[in-house]
């Protein structure tokens, strides 16, 4: 057999090897995250920590990045609750085939509708304390009556949360959601639940 017969089979050979190769080698390990559960770790421990620009990273499709400013002591301290009140725990295995994995993430978070009656109740109970009061810096003088301004309601608000959120257990659910992940661009990326989205956000909006 000549030189040149000789190295068209040894070139067709590793081919062949290759070929064979490459089916058998598991086409996760590609890139810094080899594992669809380290993926689903560091989404949610970025969730975890407030980190959604980081969070992002990991998802496909889709933004949690809220806005950089939380505006007025009401709201900055409910964005602060939620971020506090985060927990999650991966349930089972992350299974994966090829380019696509699952698994079972059990998520805790403050849900708004247990929160809401309660919020009311104890913002109405501040409000009126404070109206009979008429306690400076919430209230306001109009045609001969005390009520409530708007930067004094927002204070109130603000309290009646501090005072029920000593409670914080009440008000916080925890869902077990079903995640998807597919592997693109080097990475493995999750398409994140509707239901998931919103008990993150919270009712924040969020950034473009």
């Amino acid at each position: 057999m000549s030189l040149t017969k000789k190295m068209i089979c040894l070139i067709a050979f590793f081919a062949v090897l290759m070929s064979m190769t490459a089916c058998d080698m598991p086409m996760k390990i590609v890139g810094n995250i080899s594992d669809p559960k380290d993926t689903v770790t560091a989404f949610f421990d970025s969730v975890c920590d407030g980190n959604f620009a980081e969070s992002d990273r990991y998802l496909s499709g889709v933004s949690l990045s809220m806005k950089k400013q939380v505006e007025g002591v009401f709201a900055g301290k409910l964005y602060d609750y939620l971020i506090k009140s985060y927990r999650y725990q991966i349930n089972g295995d992350v299974t994966s085939e090829s380019l696509d994995a699952n698994c079972k993430v059990d998520f805790t978070f403050l849900n708004p509708n247990l929160l809401s009656g309660d919020l009311k109740a104890e913002s109405t109970k501040l409000g009126k304390k404070y109206v009979k009061e008429i306690k400076e810096g919430y209230v306001q003088e109009k045609n001969g009556t005390w009520s409530l301004s708007d930067e004094g309601a927002e204070k109130v608000a603000a309290e009646a949360l501090d005072s029920i959120m000593s409670n914080s257990g009440k008000y916080c659910s925890t869902k077990t959601y079903d995640l998807s992940l597919k592997y693109s661009g080097g990475k493995w990326l999750i398409d994140l639940p509707d239901e998931l989205f919103s008990a993150i956000c919270g009712g924040f909006e969020q950034g473009n």
